[in-house]
Formats: structure tokens, sequence, C-alpha cells
């Protein structure tokens, strides 16, 4: 008997459809433009490009799950505004395509939408370091990539992370029937163990699907002295991702550019969001 893996049995029960139920990009507009490309079954993917200066940092971003054009567009835009690039992955029948979400295939598309952006910045004669960026869900993608990248990438930043993967499903909603009950989900802690580059977490305090208490135990994980954990005042997590701001995107910048070497040119107080 062949063993099925636990991201399968939560495909089997629709868990990444319940998931995504909020989840609304279908194009995001100007001033994003698209990238298309292809698994290994000639199956269409869609990465979104936020393109700002070619020697500067470029962000692979990997959405949350109540992503929609508006807080792409935001933190894309953002991005461009302090001198980074953004690229984003769109996930397969998000949006308006009425496909079956899997969490299985998302695993599989990060790393194709890795190597496609990879290649992009290639052509375009791109230089800037490479960073990766995950929001909630999406930092399970990231982190997974991350690892799998680790001496490609600079560092990572992780927005409305988790520790636990089932007790993630849970507050966000899921029928714990749904979940199997053995084995972990998404293994973030495992893999956090073994990336040794910098992380950059971002946290509401008063976030109801995994708490500062919660995730603090991904955060010890991380091997980097370099690691930092940044409070954000906000609500919700959904809450946050609205709320991109200047100051979000000088901690952002900032602590990126420290990782490169580039410091800010005139002494001024440290910035923070808290």
């Amino acid at each position: 008997m062949v063993a099925v893996s636990v991201l399968e049995e939560l495909d089997k029960n629709g868990v990444a459809e319940i998931l995504f139920r909020e989840a609304r990009l279908e194009g995001a507009g100007p001033p994003c433009s698209l990238l298309d490309f292809q698994d290994k079954a000639g199956s269409g993917l869609t990465a979104m490009l936020y393109p700002g200066p070619e020697d500067n940092p470029h962000l692979f971003y990997f959405p949350a799950e109540y992503e929609t054009d508006s807080t792409l567009n935001l933190l894309g835009t953002g991005l461009v505004s302090v001198g980074f690039s953004m690229v984003a992955l769109a996930y397969r029948a998000g949006g308006q395509d009425k496909g079956k979400l899997s969490f299985q295939k998302m695993f599989e598309d990060a790393g194709l939408f890795y190597d496609c952006a990879r290649s992009w910045m290639q052509q375009q004669g791109r230089t800037g370091h490479v960073v990766l960026m995950g929001r909630s869900f999406g930092t399970a993608l990231a982190l997974d990539q991350a690892v799998k990248k680790e001496r490609d990438v600079l560092c990572l930043v992780m927005e409305s992370a988790f520790d636990a993967g089932r007790l993630f499903l849970e507050h966000s909603g899921i029928d714990p029937a749904l979940i199997p009950p053995d084995g972990p989900i998404f293994g973030n802690r495992s893999k956090m163990a073994l990336f040794k580059k910098p992380v950059l977490f971002i946290h509401s305090p008063r976030d109801v699907i995994q708490s500062l208490t919660e995730v603090e135990w991904l955060v010890a994980e991380s091997r980097s002295k370099a690691t930092a954990f940044q409070i954000a005042p906000s609500g919700t997590r959904q809450e946050l991702s609205s709320q991109v701001g200047k100051l979000y995107l000088e901690v952002v910048q900032q602590w990126v550019n420290l990782r490169r070497g580039v410091r800010p040119s005139r002494k001024r107080r440290p910035v923070t969001m808290a």
C-alpha cells in the first residue's frame, strides 16, 4: 500500500479551497505586469512583476490566503518606492479560476516560480540580491524555498508567520475533522532550524491566528544572530496586509539593506513600528 502524505489528505478533504476562500487575485493591474510560465505538464502559471532598479534587491513573494489585488498592489508598489523589485506567485486556481486548489501543487509551483523568476532576472540583466518573502500561509512556501535555495538567497522576510500547521488551520476556521491527526503539517519549525541565514519576522500583537507567544517558538528556531522580530501595530493579519505604509516599508528596506552591507546615508533614529 502506498502511504498517503499529510498534504494529500488535506487536498482530498478540500482544505486548501476552504482556506483560500477570501483570496481575490485576479490580475492586479497597473503598474503590475505578468510573467507566464509552465509546469512540466504544460499547464500555465503566472507571476506578477513589480520591477525596480536592476541592481537592487528582488523580493520573490508568496501571497497570503486572503490576498487581494489591492493588498498585492499596495505591497508591490511600496517596495518599488523604496528601490526594490517584487515578483509574486499567482496560485493556480486562485481568483476567478474555478479549478481545485491543492497544497501539493502549491509547494511544487513554488519551486517552478523561483526558477522562473530567477531566469527572468538573468534574461533582463538583473543583478540584485534575491530575498524571499511570504505572508501568512505564504510564509510556509517562502520558508520551504529558503531551505532549498539557501545558497542563492540573501535573507527571508516572514509576515504573519505560523509555527504549528494544525493550529494555524484550526484557527483559520478549518474543521478539525478535515485535518489529519498525525504527523507535522507544513513542517515550519523543523525547516526554520535548517535555514542559517537572517530572517525578519513581522507580526501583529493582536493576531488571532497565531499569538506572539506561539510564533516565538518558530522565531527561536532561527539559526542566524541577525534575525529580527518586529511587532507591527495592527489588529488581524488581514488588517496588517492593508496597512503597509511608510514605517513598514522603511523597516523592510533598512533591514534588507543591512544584510547586503548598505547603511543609511546619514544618522537617524531607528525606525520602529510599535
